[in-house]
């Protein structure tokens, strides 16, 4: 087992793009996994990440449900398991804090996108892996 801060870590993800963002879905809580781009931002003092989708899917619905969720990275021989909670962010004003041009070639209307949500993703957690080191960090919150 080895040792990495919360910081290198986060440093880390905020190198990774697109994650598996992870939830529980259904009256049975079965999991559901789906791409999702954290648009390089990545909270350097908790590891926060931040996400664009809209109410119209079901990753709403899962979180309205139960705020347990999770995100996977994966870049080279790096790999992390992120376990958290998510939030559901209706606010223009945070939203327009966390936008970036690149989301408009998923969300032609910018932020004027119907239905347009931003998940707050606060870990708790984070598992990594890298060659043969691993390591896990827990968030204080």
């Amino acid at each position: 087992m080895a040792d990495r801060t919360l910081s290198q870590i986060t440093k880390t993800l905020r190198d990774i793009d697109i994650c598996m963002l992870v939830t529980k879905t259904g009256a049975d809580a079965q999991i559901a996994a789906r791409p999702m781009s954290n648009n390089g931002q990545v909270e350097r003092d908790d590891a926060t990440t931040y996400h664009f989708a809209t109410d119209d899917g079901r990753i709403d619905d899962d979180l309205k449900r139960s705020d347990e969720c999770g995100a996977t990275y994966a870049k080279g021989e790096f790999y992390a398991a992120v376990q958290g909670t998510g939030t559901l962010i209706h606010d223009r004003a945070v939203m327009e804090k966390h936008w970036t041009p690149e989301l408009e070639k998923w969300f032609e209307n910018g932020l004027d996108t119907e239905g347009l949500i931003l998940i707050e993703v606060r870990p708790a957690r984070i598992a990594w892996w890298e060659g043969r080191e691993d390591g896990e960090v827990v968030i204080e919150g």
